[in-house]
């Protein structure tokens, strides 16, 4: 499994990483899924999306990118996470995986395998070489993540928080995790339902 060492970077914050997966934080770049929230997007500029990259854990070192590599970048890693949050989501859900986003990840995956741009993959993943100053070559490599966690991750453990949505991975002994994160919508959740049963 994919297990990249994270430092956490400006202007990201722990709380953003819960999913247990950098694949499921990719989806969590988004606030309060259903509904999104007005102004929810978190990956609005290219240094949003290297700082993410960097959080995760997948450089030690943010890249310079070239006009070449930044144009376009975010729009379409906004797409792979958009696809990853489709097949996942599914997943969390019990329901098929759709085609037409895995199809558009294997895609872009494969484009990015071969033109060079992702290099050196084994099972686990976990120390695959990528151009990252290459165009397209950061929404290729987490392209190849997301198809690698689908075929990876334990399916019975994914889940989406019952109060924003977010997707995590359900690491608990009993299996039972509800929320993305305690702290933030658990706690929400209780302080919700306390007000609702003191107003009845």
């Amino acid at each position: 499994m994919v297990t990249f060492a994270s430092k956490v970077r400006p202007p990201w914050q722990d709380a953003h990483f819960v999913g247990g997966h950098p694949v499921l934080d990719l989806t969590n770049t988004v606030f309060d899924r259903p509904p999104p929230t007005e102004d929810g997007e978190l990956l609005k500029t290219p240094s949003d999306v290297l700082t993410w990259c960097a959080s995760a854990g997948l450089f030690e070192e943010v890249p310079p990118l070239t006009e070449a590599a930044a144009s376009g970048l975010v729009p379409e890693v906004q797409a792979v996470r958009e696809h990853a949050w489709a097949v996942f989501s599914a997943v969390a859900h019990g329901e098929e995986v759709p085609a037409e986003p895995f199809g558009a990840l294997l895609e872009r995956a494969g484009t990015g395998v071969r033109a060079g741009q992702v290099q050196q993959i084994d099972a686990a993943l976990d120390h695959p070489i990528v151009d990252w100053t290459a165009p397209g070559a950061i929404p290729a490599a987490l392209s190849l993540l997301v198809v690698h966690a689908l075929f990876t991750l334990p399916r019975d453990r994914i889940r989406a928080c019952g109060r924003c949505g977010w997707l995590f991975l359900d690491s608990s002994r009993g299996g039972r995790r509800r929320w993305c994160s305690m702290n933030l919508c658990g706690n929400r959740e209780k302080a919700r339902r306390h007000r609702q049963s003191r107003t009845r």
